[in-house]
Formats: structure tokens, sequence, C-alpha cells
């Protein structure tokens, strides 16, 4: 059976010419959870010709409920995986090409330049900027989206003079673990799939070329009381588009960063002392040998770690840690991030 699009087909801005822009267009989606869910869908609805997913992480139970298109029996399978299998379900004439890695300045610039449009659906600040910096130097239009509980914001980048990157409203990413994600804050799904569904309609007026892209704002949306707002977002005066005056390339992530181990008892054989960063919650569930100093309180305070001894971090999944290790490094401290965290680990 050949997908029907004929209902927005219909629609006069569309028409069959729009259509077949539309299968010869290519999206790259960076993050396939709660963002990225409803994005893949509706992309895969409409009929875009190829799709590209990056993600690096394995579903967890805790996921289903912002993340509709998995089903429990799928938990511990790659993400990336399981999102090709529903695109293609949805739409069997879409292509998928399935990047399991974790977007790094190795690799960003070369995956997005392959795209019309990416569309940011991570859920922390140095993959944000990353894909925003990325996008800029490979001149690539670019769908942002935040989320914080209830609420979040979106935010259109394109190469035009209209349209403020990431960096002309914030020069300096925030610090991951200043600000909770989903896993530590919360957050009630259909919340995240709202944005992901905004964000799939952002990028399709952009490969269609319809108005309302927000060029230049910014819209704020709170589900709490349904509240909107729409904040001017110029490009800053002294970039000259497509170039950014705060972008020259992407910086690259210190090699010596992450540890592999097999055992916590393995960190502290190579005189490492671990620190638990993870939520007290967290920690009561499954609690380690380590010093617990959760991460906000850890990054709030540097001093509770003195220089001298090497530090490890660890946290669930070893994004987390590794954010904190990055921090920590620059206040002077040898710390060190877990690869993959906990999840796998003989603690």
């Amino acid at each position: 059976m050949q997908p029907d699009y004929s209902r927005q087909v219909l629609l006069k801005e569309i028409g069959a010419q729009g259509q077949a822009a539309l299968g010869r267009s290519r999206v790259l989606v960076v993050g396939a959870g709660g963002l990225g869910s409803p994005v893949l869908q509706y992309l895969a609805g409409a009929g875009v010709g190829c799709v590209g997913i990056v993600d690096a992480d394995t579903l967890e139970s805790s996921n289903l409920h912002r993340q509709p298109i998995y089903a429990l029996a799928d938990a511990g399978q790659s993400k990336t995986a399981l999102a090709a299998a529903a695109v293609k379900r949805i739409n069997p004439s879409v292509r998928v090409e399935s990047h399991v890695l974790r977007l790094d300045a190795n690799n960003a610039l070369a995956l997005i330049e392959g795209y019309d449009v990416v569309v940011d659906c991570s859920d922390n600040f140095r993959t944000k900027y990353l894909i925003n910096d990325a996008a800029v130097l490979a001149h690539r239009p670019a769908v942002f989206a935040s989320v914080y509980q209830y609420e979040g914001q979106l935010q259109v980048y394109k190469p035009e003079p209209g349209h403020a990157c990431l960096r002309c409203l914030w020069p300096d990413a925030i610090a991951d673990g200043v600000v909770g994600n989903c896993a530590d804050a919360g957050v009630l799904g259909p919340v995240p799939g709202t944005f992901g569904a905004l964000q799939a309609l952002l990028t399709l007026k952009i490969l269609l070329g319809l108005s309302g892209q927000l060029g230049g704002e910014l819209l704020l949306l709170d589900f709490m009381n349904f509240s909107s707002l729409k904040l001017k977002a110029p490009r800053r005066a002294e970039c000259r588009a497509p170039d950014c005056a705060h972008i020259r390339g992407l910086a690259r992530e210190d090699p010596g960063l992450e540890v592999a181990l097999h055992s916590l008892a393995e960190a502290v054989q190579r005189g490492f002392e671990v620190i638990d960063i993870r939520t007290a919650e967290e920690f009561a569930g499954r609690p380690t040998a380590a010093r617990h100093i959760a991460m906000p309180i850890l990054l709030a305070d540097p001093g509770l770690l003195p220089a001298g001894p090497e530090y490890l971090l660890v946290c669930a999944s070893g994004k987390r840690s590794l954010a904190a290790a990055r921090e920590l490094r620059k206040r002077g401290l040898a710390a060190r991030s877990l690869t993959g965290g906990l999840q796998n680990l003989d603690i």
C-alpha cells in the first residue's frame, strides 16, 4: 500500500509541488526521546524523503510515558534502531539513516552538512550548543526546543539576517546539571510531546517555505497555566549572516575525560576517589560505597572536593557525570567520568 498524502496536498500552500519537495528533503533528528518521538512520527507521516536519527542510548522503562513510539518490551534495546523501525511502520517509503553514536565535535559538522534541516531533540545544553555551532558553520537551518517540567521554549535558526542562533541570545552554554533535565526535575509526558509536535511543524514549514518560522523570535509556552509569550530575539549586531561572531569552530572533547571500568572496586584500585553525583532518591534506591554529593550541590560548591586527589564521578548513565567532570576541570580539579554510568556496572 502506498502512503496517502491527500489531506495535506489539499492545502493550497502545499499541493503536489510541495509534497514533491518534502519527498526530496533530508532531515536530521538528534535525540529519539520525548521531543524526538513526535518529530519522527510527523515527519514520517508527512512524507519527508529521508530522516536521519542520532542517538546512542538504549531504551529505559522510565522513558515510556513521554516516548510513545516505544513499548515496554523494547527496554534495553537501541533507541535508534527502535525509532527507525517505528518510522518504517508509519511510512515504508521514508528512507532512514541510523547513526548510533553520541554527537560530538568530531562528527557533528559532517553529519549536519548532509541534511537540509537539523532538529535538536537533545536533553542537555552541551549538545544543543554543539548542534547550534555546527548548523551555523554548515549554513543549515536548525529547530530547537527545551523543556523543563511543565514549560519550555522554541527557537529557529536559519542562516539569514533575521534569525539569531543560540549564542546571539546566550553566548555561553549553561553548565549541564545547573538546570535539571527530565531525569532530575521530572516531566509530564504530553509536555515534551507538544513541543516535539511544534518542532515537526516548524521543520515542515521550513522545507515547504511557509510563513511563520519564528524568525528572530523566541516562543515560550507554560502548560501549567496555558500561557504563551513570544519574545523578540534578534541576531547580534556584530554578526553578519550566515556567520556568527562567536563561532570559529567546534570545541574538541578531552579524550581522557571518561574512564571505562568493570566495577567501582576497580576504580578504587586505580587510585580514584569515587563521587556519586546522583540525586538523593537515586542513591537511596541503589546505594554505592562512594561518597555521595548530588550534582547541583557539587557544582554550586566545588570546594567540597579539595584539590589533589583524582576524582571519578559516577551517575546512572554517565551523562551527568561527564557534564560535571567538564565543569570541575574548568575549576582546576582532576575529575573524570565513568563511561556509561552505573546502569550496567557491578557496584
